[in-house]
């Protein structure tokens, strides 16, 4: 087992690929007929950097983050990397802020490892900071050509640093995106007191199957373990996970490295996600006023720097700019003297639909119940009520500002 130091202690229509960006970028940089001599070796010389890192060396460094206080997850977590259908990879487990007695029993576990597995994996502790802060210490002693973040409560399948390494063929520099399934565990006390835990539910893929960078500005999609980024990114273009954040560290990375790099997707479901029912998490670490710092942090950051769109992008930005035509067109609607000699009708239709509901509560409850009716019966039993006519009219009542609160019927 090697130990490494730094300033830490030892211990199926789918879209195509998006375009790596930086290497779109410093090719139309260079393709002006009147750029300076200096900045196209300048240029050329990024680019060859860029490239130099894709190549030789291990594969994957795996940054396996865990505080001890989950023994046999880790456990698990090892024994799918051990198992993996591909072994050129490395792992670095970074202890972070674990107890004596649990960086001990991380210890222990990790030197229970096959031989030749325990070849490739490094300890280190790290005490103090964020979550970002072992994160760094990490990337700074990976070897690999690519990085991944993995906790040590999730599970891999065997595919995943095999179908990391077959998209790296054809990703241009690009970050790498899986799929990956969430299931719900809880914390559980097993025989002769062992911290243990159970399984609640089978595994959901309930991630978008392709990468959204529109949406992924609003939340992230994607768990930590469905990323590889590429070492460049780091240790060449000088990217750091941010450790003031207290969460959000991942969402962070993501939405700079994908902004800048670009996406390649690997579409092969790869991992499980888990989500913790009871027992600490980053959710019950962290209080909502936490949550809101981080990602209010991460917003500001990206709306203070110059922000490079992959080309895709621009079919979702022109569905955007026609959405607003729509919006106009309501606008127009709801100042417009129809929408408001129309109120009345609009009431007695409230009225209606109340009268009508009372009725069918009336009669549901004489009626005989209807549960044996066989399901391809029931839009037959079922018929559409005026509910979403009802709805639309008090909304855009609302938003005008004409609804009379007094005059409204109530249930």
């Amino acid at each position: 087992m090697q130990s490494t130091a730094s300033d830490v202690t030892v211990g199926d229509d789918r879209r195509s690929p998006q375009t790596a960006t930086i290497q779109i970028l410093l090719s139309e940089l260079m393709s002006g007929p009147r750029i300076d001599p200096r900045l196209r070796n300048a240029l050329e010389s990024a680019k060859q950097l860029i490239a130099e890192e894709q190549e030789g060396g291990v594969f994957l460094s795996v940054l396996l983050r865990t505080q001890g206080k989950r023994p046999e997850p880790l456990r698990d977590a090892l024994l799918c990397l051990a198992a993996q259908s591909d072994q050129d990879f490395e792992v670095i487990v970074i202890d972070h802020d674990a107890t004596p007695a649990d960086a001990a029993e991380v210890r222990a576990i990790v030197a229970q490892q096959s031989t030749g597995f325990l070849d490739r994996i490094s300890l280190i502790e790290v005490h103090g900071g964020n979550r970002g802060k072992p994160l760094n210490a990490g990337i700074r002693a990976a070897q690999g050509r690519f990085v991944a973040v993995y906790d040590d409560d999730d599970l891999l399948f065997g595919n995943w640093v095999e179908e990391f390494k077959i998209a790296s063929r054809t990703s241009e520099g690009r970050l790498l995106r899986s799929l990956v399934a969430t299931q719900m565990v809880k914390p559980e006390l097993w025989p002769q007191d062992q911290i243990g835990f159970r399984t609640l539910s089978w595994p959901k893929a309930e991630y978008p199957r392709e990468f959204d960078q529109l949406a992924h500005l609003q939340m992230n999609y994607s768990p930590f373990m469905s990323w590889a980024f590429p070492a460049a990114l780091f240790s060449i273009l000088g990217f750091e996970f941010d450790e003031e954040l207290t969460v959000c560290e991942d969402w962070d990375m993501i939405l700079r490295g994908s902004l800048l790099l670009g996406v390649t997707e690997v579409d092969s479901l790869t991992a499980i996600y888990r989500r913790w029912e009871g027992g600490n998490s980053s959710y019950t670490e962290h209080s909502k006023k936490s949550w809101a710092w981080s990602e209010a942090k991460v917003l500001d950051r990206l709306e203070s720097s110059l922000l490079i769109m992959p080309g895709d992008i621009v079919p979702y930005l022109r569905k955007s700019f026609a959405l607003l035509g729509v919006h106009e067109q309501l606008a127009g609607l709801l100042h417009s003297r129809a929408w408001r000699y129309g109120r009345p009708i609009r009431g007695a239709l409230r009225v209606a639909g109340f009268v009508k509901r009372r009725v069918n509560r009336i009669r549901g409850a004489t009626e005989p119940s209807r549960t044996d009716v066989p399901a391809d019966f029931a839009p037959m039993i079922h018929p559409v009520s005026d509910e979403s006519l009802r709805s639309v009219v008090d909304v855009l009542d609302d938003v005008h500002g004409l609804t009379d609160p007094a005059g409204r019927t109530t249930d």
